[in-house]
């Protein structure tokens, strides 16, 4: 009988370590899912800020283009480049003759790393092209805004990996706790050679 209840114990115990072990993987599938979400989701962020903005500007340049005036475009691709997102503002005709740049504005080799080694000039940076249309709907010019996505997403990287640690955090301490749980529920070993049915009888 002993030998019975001693056996059974143990599944019990055994079926108790294997449910709190599936339980930590599925909550460690479930943070990295999570991770993953949150990447995606500042990744729509960034490509909306940049698509407004970029869009803000080819409206501003639009008008510009069509009286020819050189001066308020070059103030216009200044004025984007002081933007701590923006690295240079570029703004070309319908036939990509540049019309007014950004001050120190690279070109757009430069941007790709077409000239570096595995392109590292490139790291950290997006190009977005826009175009600019006439009031008759006509393309007259492109706008080129080049972005440090690094700064972009610089603080909600920051909010991020906290979370991650966070959800780390309550991972570890739920595990602990399963741990110290089976640790004081478990039933002390009877001593040997004493038959708990007997014991019970007594009492």
């Amino acid at each position: 009988m002993n030998e019975s209840l001693f056996s059974l114990r143990n599944a019990l115990r055994i079926f108790a370590l294997i449910l709190l072990s599936v339980m930590f993987i599925v909550t460690i599938k479930n943070s990295v899912v999570i991770s993953k979400g949150n990447e995606k989701i500042q990744s729509k962020q960034l490509e909306t800020l940049t698509k407004v903005l970029i869009s803000q500007a080819s409206l501003s340049a639009s008008k510009m283009i069509a009286q020819q005036d050189q001066e308020r475009l070059l103030q216009l691709t200044n004025q984007l480049s002081q933007d701590r997102l923006v690295f240079d503002a570029t703004i070309y005709d319908a036939e990509g003759i540049r019309l007014a740049s950004s001050e120190q504005a690279s070109t757009v080799r430069e941007i790709l790393g077409l000239d570096t080694p595995l392109a590292t000039a490139s790291i950290g940076r997006q190009q977005l092209v826009e175009p600019i249309y006439s009031a008759e709907n006509a393309i007259i010019g492109f706008v080129r805004v080049t972005f440090e996505t690094g700064k972009v997403t610089s603080i909600s990287d920051h909010h991020y990996r906290r979370i991650d640690r966070y959800m780390l955090g309550m991972i570890l301490m739920g595990f602990i706790s399963g741990m110290l749980f089976i640790l004081i529920i478990r039933k002390k070993k009877t001593k040997p050679g004493e038959n708990l049915l007997l014991k019970n009888v007594a009492q």
